[in-house]
């Protein structure tokens, strides 16, 4: 297969975004049409890639610092799982969207995402990898600005909070590449975590589980649960982030750097998870709004991943991805449910709720599946990715495993 191949897939949604703002706002039908062209494209690209392993690269500016993309299994497959919830979502905001003041910005926004993301994941440089994740914090910014009213507070929270976890990434990539001599990913492997290796493997820790979503750079996103558009709850913090910030955390642990089970480093990340688990779920106990209950009940699953990945152990890291695929799947469909009710009562507020079941009953069944393999009800897939996340960190302290099944 042509190499070329992975600059398209980055090229063709920013493309079609790009065209989706400049076409004139009387031109019906446009913006949708041009979004669905587009993420059905990616999807059928991301497709092609899985199972596949190709490089592309090309000079950028000398030091190191080529424009260079690789896919390999692990990648293509969050590729797919990208490209399918992006689909997704813009199949759902067709209908949803209509009739909103800024709909035609927010697919617009939505086509930048995903070439954003498919840069950040096929990215093999690091610093290539910084700029796509630093434009998805532009795209996010305007993504919740498309939402009005008092969502430029929220914006400018997330772009703070979020900013400052960049920054740290970026001291991270710096150090990581002075350390390893290259900024070329595949070519670092199992970088020591001694001094300055713990380090930048703690920098780049906190850049990947902040973008994931979790505490305690977390804060924004409930308050976008209330202001942004309930469609950019459903593709990013509930499914892409999560996608991005745990792909980039494994990177780390397995690929970067040698982190192994009872170090310093695997405490850390399994008692952040842990923290993440109990003090977002409790938070998630007293709301009164279905889309803020939703948002950190989100942050809550994070900790589960992080606390499988900190485990260091295979059964917690299987356990912790496989996680993240069925998060990403269930937050959506719930975020998705919510938008169904919210168009149908007017209103999430929970007080406000409730006989919609004989009205909605798709929407309820939708619900009632998706809340119970959130919860780990057998044979549902979320069973499944917590148990062996139950069993790591049983392995790795009773501490650990009571955390998570209080959680």
């Amino acid at each position: 297969m042509n190499s070329f191949i992975l600059p398209l897939i980055i090229l063709l949604p920013a493309v079609l975004a790009a065209v989706t703002l400049i076409i004139p706002a009387r031109v019906k039908g446009a913006k949708e049409a041009l979004a669905i062209i587009g993420v059905t494209v990616n999807l059928i690209i991301a497709a092609c890639l899985y199972g596949k392993v190709i490089e592309f690269t090309m000079p950028l500016c000398g030091f190191g610092i080529d424009f260079a993309l690789r896919v390999y299994h692990f990648s293509a497959f969050i590729i797919l799982a990208a490209s399918g919830f992006s689909f997704l979502t813009v199949l759902y905001s067709t209908v949803f969207m209509k009739g909103k003041a800024m709909s035609r910005q927010f697919f617009a926004y939505l086509l930048f995402t995903v070439a954003l993301v498919n840069g950040a994941v096929l990215a093999n440089n690091l610093v290539v990898l910084l700029f796509f994740w630093e434009g998805l914090l532009v795209t996010m910014f305007a993504m919740i600005m498309t939402g009005g009213g008092s969502a430029y507070k929220t914006s400018v929270k997330m772009l703070i909070l979020v900013g400052l976890s960049d920054l740290c990434m970026m001291l991270g990539i710096g150090m990581t590449g002075y350390i390893a001599g290259t900024l070329e990913i595949d070519k670092i492997s199992s970088l020591p975590l001694t001094s300055w290796g713990i380090f930048a493997f703690v920098l780049l820790m906190i850049g990947a589980v902040t973008k994931a979503g979790s505490m305690p750079f977390h804060t924004w996103i409930p308050d976008a649960a209330t202001d942004a558009p309930l469609p950019f709850m459903a593709f990013l913090p509930a499914a892409l982030e999560k996608l991005l910030g745990i792909y980039f955390l494994a990177r780390i642990c397995l690929d970067l750097f040698d982190f192994k089970p009872g170090t310093s480093m695997s405490y850390l990340l399994m008692i952040l998870g842990s923290a993440t688990i109990l003090f977002a779920v409790m938070m998630a106990l007293i709301q009164k709004d279905y889309k803020r209950l939703l948002s950190y009940h989100a942050v809550s699953q994070v900790g589960y991943m992080i606390l499988g990945i900190g485990t260091a152990l295979p059964v917690g890291i299987v356990g912790g991805l496989f996680h993240m695929i069925n998060h990403a799947m269930y937050k959506s469909c719930l975020f998705y449910t919510g938008g169904a009710v919210e168009r149908q009562a007017g209103t999430t507020d929970l007080k406000k709720l409730g006989g919609l079941g004989r009205r909605m009953p798709v929407t309820f069944t939708c619900f009632v599946i998706t809340a119970a393999a959130i919860s780990g009800v057998p044979p549902l897939y979320g069973f499944f990715s917590k148990e062996l996340i139950f069993d790591g960190a049983l392995e790795s302290g009773t501490v650990f495993y009571i955390v998570a099944a209080l959680g």
